[in-house]
């Protein structure tokens, strides 16, 4: 055998691993088909968390209720759409954490140290941004409101992440609140 026959028969070989080894981590269409339609995991803890059920059909006194509730948490209305039953709220924060910043130094200098210089970053200042949406319940005489808390963080270098604050003590605070406002009680589902 020559060379380029040898070389023809290396490459065939390498590709028919490649595509044995693709293979073996298919899915069947019965697993797909167990997936469709299927809530993503921790979608009903999720639900819960963001959701009160309130005793009222009024969809504008609850939103004006959660507006005032949002401004007396310190955030700014940056969208509206009372007929659609919708609020979007923003607030600025420092997210600078002395501990960060000295832990990103300290890294960057002793990887610095090992002949690899990565420059330090370290998180900046982040906007929390909070969406109130409302849904009649059923035909009970109820509302839902489902809000829900993201923030994204800019780093020192200017680099952003989006992530979602699921602290049930936001969640608490922010119903517990508005309940007050409206002088309803909210009933978790």
């Amino acid at each position: 055998m020559n060379g380029s026959a040898r070389k023809r028969g290396a490459v065939a070989a390498a590709v028919g691993l490649a595509l044995l080894t693709g293979l073996g981590g298919c899915q069947t269409a019965n697993d797909v088909a167990m997936k469709v339609g299927a809530p993503p995991e921790g979608a009903v803890k999720l639900r819960a968390l963001e959701t009160r059920r309130f005793d009222t059909t009024d969809e504008k006194a609850m939103l004006t209720a959660a507006s005032q509730t949002l401004q007396d948490l310190g955030f700014t209305l940056t969208e509206s759409a009372v007929d659609l039953g919708v609020l979007v709220a923003s607030k600025q924060r420092d997210a600078e954490e002395a501990g960060e910043v000295a832990g990103r130094v300290a890294l960057s200098l002793a990887l610095a140290l090992l002949g690899s210089y990565q420059p330090p970053d370290w998180d900046k200042d982040q906007t929390i941004i909070v969406m109130v949406v409302t849904n009649p319940a059923g035909s009970g005489g109820q509302l839902d409101v489902r809000v829900s808390f993201d923030r994204t963080i800019r780093t020192h270098q200017g680099l952003t992440r989006t992530e979602r604050l699921d602290d049930p003590a936001i969640y608490q605070g922010f119903f517990a609140k508005l309940s007050g406002g409206v002088f309803l009680e909210g009933h978790a589902l």
